[in-house]
């Protein structure tokens, strides 16, 4: 948060998600207890050296940090916060005073602090403890294993986007057309995913987080959820040269973040594998198609990425891509009898953080089923990379690696195993040809064949621009979700240019769903 959001909330006025306090020389009692309710409602933003009625006026700032640090102190005391939550308070700089913000995600655990529990109702701080029933009904909503299932206070359909649920129809009527979801309203896919259901006695409609992670607007992600977040990042070395700081300084080489609803982060995270990972193919037995063994192995990777986050803790989920291996983190604690520390794909069994999430993902085929991703690693893995590797470990977080590709111990550099990818270079070449050895676009015979204008062009006939609009094709071929942007940088001219090919080729392709996060379709 910045100091401009800062002052907005300032103005906005105290309420169920947003606290002031003064604490100009001192952290007062009555903040720990706002943080606990906080954290035992749906979390909430405590914005420290602001008067009731939203004046602000600082804190000392020769104590700003003293009081940052008594806050972290506090809440990793043991004896005052259990469980500990996880968050750090910020100092900021606003109208030339000093302030803190603590940004208080909702909680997976229900929090006690000082012997009491504590609740939030309205822009008051409750003190449950010996509220029986309102105890109880605190333990119940915070199943750590159905946070997707809680219902969201103030969600309605205005928050969701419409967009992402043409885009799904738009998926669907192309994979599946005679699916249901083509006939239903917004609503009614809600309902028929349990993503939403309708008060007995009000008719409300009454909508559950994971309707918002999965097509909430992104301002609204961000009112309900500010910690949701995801970070892809490209890394132009290998994971161990990562770990050296004094060899490779620079922590990242490409980087995108992502506070989107899942569907789009789903297709950003995907565009960025194919980004940045080696393209490889293989012939199914019984088949004469190609296939991409990037997308089958990596799809389900970033699929359980996607789904078996835990989103109550609010920390952000990293997708990281190293010239040796794929590494995911995710704030996710396994079911009770999973141990933590070093484990294997078998032990992960078919464990899901969130049925939800996972139902939708199978209507669109992104997943086929409980436990599918288990075993489509198990059988892609060893065709992209005989000697890869998986490695797993589970504590605070969960940290999946893979290592895809052998690195020579001398140089760094990449081998590659397999036998398939072309070890020619191509000119244009994108970022990631250090890790992968195929051209930039490879065209087969078919792919040169393609009509432009109704009749059939030999490779001889075919101009420089249509080679060029061919190209196009082709890459849309391998990969539908691919960006002009992209187009542009693969074929080595400017998107104007790729633009107009696109306007030449409105009879051949078409494009369906929103320009960021649709795909393309070949008609012909």
């Amino acid at each position: 948060m910045n100091a401009e959001q800062f002052i907005q909330l300032s103005k906005r006025g105290e309420g169920a998600r947003v606290e002031y306090k003064t604490c100009t020389e001192q952290i007062s009692e009555s903040l720990y207890e706002t943080v606990c309710s906080f954290l035992n409602h749906s979390g909430g933003t405590i914005l420290v050296g602001v008067k009731d009625n939203g004046q602000i006026v600082g804190v000392n700032p020769d104590k700003a940090e003293a009081l940052k640090t008594n806050i972290i102190t506090t809440i990793k005391n043991q004896k005052l916060f259990l469980p500990c939550p996880y968050f750090t308070p910020q100092i900021l700089e606003v109208d030339s005073k000093v302030v803190l913000l603590l940004d208080i995600p909702c909680g997976q655990y229900v929090y006690r602090y000082n012997g009491k529990y504590w609740d939030r109702n309205g822009d008051a701080d409750i003190d449950v403890t010996d509220q029986t029933e309102l105890l109880l009904s605190l333990f119940l909503f915070f199943n750590p294993h159905l946070f997707e299932e809680r219902m969201v206070d103030g969600l309605t359909m205005e928050h969701l986007d419409s967009d992402t649920f043409q885009y799904c129809r738009n998926i669907l009527a192309v994979k599946k057309p005679n699916h249901a979801w083509l006939q239903l309203t917004d609503e009614e896919i809600l309902l028929h995913t349990r993503l939403a259901k309708k008060d007995i006695l009000t008719g409300e409609l009454r909508l559950k987080y994971a309707a918002l992670i999965l097509f909430g607007k992104e301002d609204a992600i961000e009112d309900f959820m500010p910690r949701y977040r995801f970070e892809a990042l490209f890394h132009m070395c290998t994971y161990e040269q990562y770990n050296d700081l004094k060899q490779f300084p620079n922590r990242y080489d490409d980087r995108r973040t992502m506070r989107c609803n899942l569907i789009n982060v789903y297709d950003q995270l995907t565009q960025f594998t194919e980004r940045y990972l080696p393209n490889k193919f293989y012939l199914p037995t019984g088949t004469t198609q190609r296939e991409d063994l990037r997308w089958d192995l990596f799809r389900e990777i970033v699929a359980n990425l996607c789904v078996h986050t835990d989103y109550s803790t609010g920390y952000a989920c990293f997708f990281h891509v190293f010239k040796d291996r794929v590494v995911t983190k995710n704030p996710t604690r396994l079911l009770p009898e999973i141990p933590e520390g070093e484990l294997t794909l078998q032990q992960l069994g078919n464990y899901t953080k969130n049925p939800l999430l996972v139902r939708v993902f199978h209507e669109l085929s992104w997943v086929e089923d409980m436990g599918s991703g288990i075993r489509n690693i198990l059988r892609y893995a060893p065709l992209y990379y005989p000697d890869y590797k998986v490695e797993i470990s589970s504590g605070s977080q969960f940290v999946f690696s893979i290592t895809y590709m052998e690195m020579s111990q001398e140089k760094g550099e990449n081998v590659p195993r397999n036998q398939e990818m072309s070890q020619e270079k191509g000119e244009n070449v994108p970022r990631n040809q250090e890790m992968s050895q195929e051209k930039p676009f490879e065209l087969s015979d078919e792919d040169l064949k393609i009509s432009l204008n109704g009749t059939l062009s030999t490779q001889k006939e075919i101009s420089k621009k249509h080679k060029r609009q061919q190209g196009i094709i082709g890459l849309i071929r391998k990969n539908p979700s691919m960006t002009m942007e992209d187009m542009a940088e693969i074929l080595g001219v400017n998107e104007r240019t790729i633009h107009r090919d696109i306007e030449e080729l409105k009879n051949v392709i078409e494009h369906v769903g929103p320009t960021k996060s649709g795909y393309w379709i070949i008609k012909k």
